[in-house]
């Protein structure tokens, strides 16, 4: 595995964690290989080969809001795998848009 271009986060207890900004770039992350943007509100997550999602309990929080006054959401969907069994899709929301949110992913 080649050198990440984001410096690694300090996150002893999980196999995976990455915050990352809503054009989907990662900030900071340990054990995340791959963020993509897929389409507004959209991203697709790769983690490292030795970690199995199937026995994982994904977890994923947003970063603020633009809007207060507008709901956000944000759904995992494990079965967004692309043909690739360490990848999850993101998705987050405001009302019912698909909106670009910064995010934080944990794989405990």
């Amino acid at each position: 595995m080649s050198t990440p271009s984001y410096p690694l986060a300090n996150a002893p207890y999980a196999q995976a964690a990455a915050l990352v900004n809503g054009d989907g770039t990662v900030v900071r992350a340990q054990g995340v290989v791959e963020v993509r943007r897929i389409a507004d509100g959209s991203y697709s997550v790769q983690v490292s080969k030795d970690i199995d999602l199937d026995k994982a309990v994904l977890m994923a929080s947003l970063i603020g809001r633009a809007d207060a006054s507008v709901p956000a959401q944000i759904y995992i969907n494990p079965q967004e795998t692309s043909g690739d069994p360490h990848t999850f899709g993101v998705t987050t929301y405001a009302g019912a848009a698909r909106v670009d949110s910064p995010f934080t992913v944990i794989v405990p």
